[in-house]
């Protein structure tokens, strides 16, 4: 989709916001993907966001505006910061893009999977946290209420793999843990505004 001139929300937590671990900058991937893309972009990222407590809170906000496009990239503070099953997780994620698409049935919504995330200098892929789920579980629950609604999805572990790994991670976030540095964050709008381009 070409989204030149087009009105763009992006829903999320601090890695929408632009937030690399100590301040928000001010070059944030929405930020770039308006000057890279030529479309206007409102940047409604909450940092510590999480689909469970905050994303109500965030559709509710934008449900009278109108938008071309809305790009949602939420979940990883649901993992590393909530004990709540992920059953719940997964059925407040349903009910919200169920109401998101009601309200802006006019909109391409877009959604954006958590990038991979180290805790304590590990991978979290298959590390359980406070609740009774890993990283990997999340992602692939992400995927299935993204996928039953048809809203097409960036999945990192397979969509440009290479983009933060086991081996990249320390340079790639600026706390070596989740929140990108401004390289990162360029990249990130650069591989968002190409997946939305070409889907």
């Amino acid at each position: 989709m070409d989204f030149t001139n087009k009105t763009v929300v992006t829903l999320g937590d601090s890695v929408t916001r632009g937030f690399d671990g100590t301040v928000n900058l001010r070059y944030n991937y929405p930020q770039y993907l308006a000057k890279y893309y030529n479309c206007r972009v409102s940047n409604n990222g909450i940092n510590g966001a999480t689909i469970y407590e905050t994303l109500e809170k965030e559709i509710e906000k934008i449900k009278d505006k109108k938008y071309d496009i809305i790009v949602l990239m939420i979940g990883t503070n649901d993992y590393g910061h909530l004990d709540v099953p992920l059953v719940r997780v997964i059925s407040k994620l349903t009910r919200l893009v169920r109401k998101l698409i009601s309200e802006h049935h006019e909109a391409k919504i877009y959604a954006v999977l958590p990038l991979t995330r180290f805790d304590e200098d590990k991978n979290a892929a298959n590390m359980i946290r406070y609740s009774d789920y890993t990283f990997n579980q999340l992602l692939d629950g992400l995927t299935e209420v993204y996928s039953a609604f048809q809203i097409p999805f960036i999945d990192w572990r397979e969509y440009h793999s290479e983009f933060i790994t086991d081996f990249n991670y320390k340079d790639m976030y600026q706390d070596q843990h989740v929140h990108p540095n401004a390289y990162t964050y360029r990249k990130l709008a650069f591989y968002i505004g190409d997946f939305i381009k070409n889907n």
